[in-house]
């Protein structure tokens, strides 16, 4: 397994699309709790300009992905590992991940992310203030540790669907261009 990818939601899902088209090992973690799932119709995505309902968003992101090669998980990740690399991530349910990244796309699973010492502050970009993020990380999702990265709101990105996707992607687009040690590049 290559990359790990806690939280299958839009940056989540987005990071796997690109990191399976690259050829990585690909697993996502999902607890299917998205918040998009609750959303009657997104229109802020170009391409659906009468709206598509959030769960059906999520449903073609995930044949998608799974189409690219990614495996799709549901489970709820509570331990994670990272005094080596390669990381393991250890699942409600006892079962257990190892791969050399690991993406952290959760909004709202911050027990995970509080045991690692990550500092969260309020996401001020999420008028609700239920969202949080973690401090010092920039666009580019890069946490202190190599091969750890933050995709989404945790990110620090403003509250629209569209943006997690694009950052969730160039999460992916990075972890790709540093395990082929080129840059990745998608186009058909």
């Amino acid at each position: 397994m290559d990359v790990i990818i806690i939280g299958g939601g839009v940056a989540g899902l987005s990071c796997a699309l690109y990191t399976s088209k690259a050829g990585m090992e690909t697993v996502v973690i999902d607890q299917q709790t998205s918040q998009l799932g609750s959303v009657k119709a997104v229109f802020n995505f170009p391409g659906f300009a009468q709206g598509i309902a959030g769960e059906d968003w999520l449903l073609a992101a995930r044949e998608q992905v799974t189409t690219a090669g990614a495996t799709l998980t549901l489970g709820k990740a509570t331990e994670l590992k990272t005094t080596n690399r390669p990381y393991t991530v250890i699942t409600e349910d006892g079962r257990s991940f190892t791969a050399p990244y690991v993406v952290l796309a959760v909004n709202l699973g911050f027990e995970l992310l509080t045991k690692h010492d990550y500092a969260l502050l309020v996401n001020e970009h999420v008028p609700s203030r239920k969202i949080r993020h973690i401090e010092g990380i920039g666009y580019d999702g890069k946490t202190a540790q190599p091969g750890i990265y933050a995709a989404g709101l945790i990110a620090n990105v403003p509250s629209q669907s569209v943006i997690a996707a694009g950052q969730g992607a160039f999460v992916g687009v990075q972890i790709a261009s540093e395990f082929l040690q080129k840059p990745f590049m998608w186009h058909d």
